[in-house]
């Protein structure tokens, strides 16, 4: 275990270094995505309190919802950006050959190979979102509820990365794989607002096959003190870390699975 995680580490100190030659890049990539959340989070502010309320909860409320995703998409991001948008084209090109021969799982080749830090960076914006937005709402950092707020983030990552895992997986199967970042960026606005606005069933299928709640709305209520949408009792509400890591299991068994259907291309 200690020799495969000292290669890992050697394959993401080499990317780390690799992306900081062209600094200039890194910078102006750092700053456009820090402008893109930035932007975002105003305008959904902005719209929420025009309306003043969304199904009772408030711009800053929503917000805190946003940046809860946000922590943990972009932690996600940082080890399994590669395997969230990349794996498909590296399958289709049979450039997944090269994962297939190195001192690694594929997988964890993959993390190491495409080990984002610039997401990482990102990971402290989203932080400071979330104080800011806490601050406003006058909640009080108790012991317990830091350890509510890093563990339903690690458990945030843990689903999200799952999620990523579990759609890219069909990208051996498929010659073109519509699930990977297409299909994602369009279900992961779900768990940004409260999900109580959606009919029961999308609030059921969030909550248990693909269980985005646990990202941020569930954390998010039990923080707030809020009863909204399937009201679950407080121990589930703050079980996202066991949650993601069954669910990140899951996904990888579902890879290893899949991974027997790879055909190389012969190039």
């Amino acid at each position: 275990m200690r020799r495969l995680a000292s290669i890992f580490f050697i394959f993401m100190k080499t990317r780390i270094k690799g992306n900081v030659q062209y600094r200039g890049a890194f910078w102006l990539d750092t700053v456009t995505f820090v402008l893109g959340y930035g932007t975002t989070s105003i305008i959904m502010f902005l719209t929420i309190d025009k309306f003043d309320t969304i199904n009772g909860w408030l711009p800053f409320e929503v917000v805190l919802l946003y940046a809860y995703v946000l922590a943990s998409y972009t932690l996600a991001n940082t080890f399994l950006s590669g395997v969230l948008f990349s794996i498909s084209r590296h399958i289709h090109s049979g450039d997944f050959d090269q994962s297939l021969t190195k001192p690694l799982h594929p997988i964890l080749y993959e993390m190491a190979t495409s080990f984002s830090d610039y997401y990482f960076l990102h990971f402290f914006l989203s932080i400071a979102m979330i104080i800011f937005c806490s601050v406003n709402l006058a909640i009080t950092f108790t012991f317990f509820n830091v350890l509510i707020l890093v563990t339903s983030i690690l458990g945030g990552a843990l689903i999200q990365g799952g999620v990523f895992i579990l759609f890219s997986s069909a990208s051996f199967g498929l010659i073109v794989n519509p699930l990977n970042s297409g299909l994602f960026n369009n279900i992961r606005p779900l768990s940004e607002i409260p999900i109580s606005i959606f009919p029961r069933v999308i609030q059921i299928i969030l909550t248990t096959i693909i269980p985005l709640a646990f990202v941020a709305f569930y954390p998010a209520q039990n923080l707030l003190a809020k009863e909204d949408s399937l009201y679950l009792p407080q121990v589930v509400q703050n079980l996202s870390l066991p949650i993601g890591i069954v669910f990140f299991l899951f996904s990888l068994l579902v890879w290893n699975f899949a991974m027997r259907f790879y055909k190389s291309t012969g190039s």
